[in-house]
């Protein structure tokens, strides 16, 4: 009994030490292929400057500009590649956000799509703001996250912790920059919430409206 007790054991941190490779290969190739997104762009785009003929020419995997957050949902710090979907309005942002942490076991890691809507545009000279809403898509990996809980996890316990959908409102201040590879700046803030919270906050009295909410800052340069 002890030798297979033993077993069990061991087969059970072979295949937890399996799946954290897996997740750290995985996490690695996102961030490398968002790097490389990135120096692709500005690479492609530093032959000239950027004229409304060129913008045609604009390659569809050439994303308009990089982005980098400070917390949000999306973890403790994030980068990203953002693409203009539906002219400059909606913004589709491919994101990987990480929370700092003691040991790899309790990293938690996410890949995020996050839809940013620009609902109108104040301009004064050339500074533009813009306030805005939108939706988050987040993956969370870790050891420890689930889509579907293992049975001996109570049934209906627990909120499901693998997907997540992460509204927010806020504003971005946009200002021009007179360079050929770099066209722009903006920064901007946002507050926003989980589905889980969310939930949490309307069916129970323990969570309060006023605990769900969290706020993230961030810039974007534009290629």
């Amino acid at each position: 009994m002890k030798i297979i007790t033993v077993l069990k054991k061991l087969s059970s941190n072979i295949s937890f030490n399996k799946a954290k490779r897996l997740n750290t290969d995985m996490i690695q190739r996102f961030i490398y292929t968002i790097i490389a997104i990135i120096m692709l762009s500005t690479s492609v785009l530093a032959n000239g400057s950027m004229t409304e003929q060129d913008s045609v020419k604009r390659k569809w995997y050439v994303p308009r500009a990089a982005k980098i957050q400070y917390a949000g949902n999306i973890g403790f710090m994030a980068i990203g590649a953002t693409y203009y979907i539906v002219d400059d309005w909606y913004q589709m942002s491919l994101m990987y956000g990480i929370t700092s942490s003691h040991s790899d076991t309790d990293r938690l890691n996410t890949l995020a799509l996050k839809n940013t809507f620009l609902i109108k545009k104040f301009h004064y000279k050339n500074i533009t703001f813009s306030p805005t809403a939108g939706l988050s898509v987040n993956l969370a990996s870790t050891h420890n996250t689930y889509r579907k809980f293992p049975d001996h996890f109570p049934d209906q316990y627990y909120f499901q912790n693998k997907i997540h959908f992460a509204p927010f409102v806020g504003g971005m201040i946009y200002y021009p920059l007179p360079n050929k590879t770099i066209k722009g700046i903006d920064f901007y803030a946002e507050v926003g919430t989980m589905d889980n919270y969310l939930l949490e906050a309307i069916r129970t009295d323990y969570v309060k409206y006023s605990d769900i909410w969290n706020l993230s800052l961030g810039l974007s340069l534009y290629f």
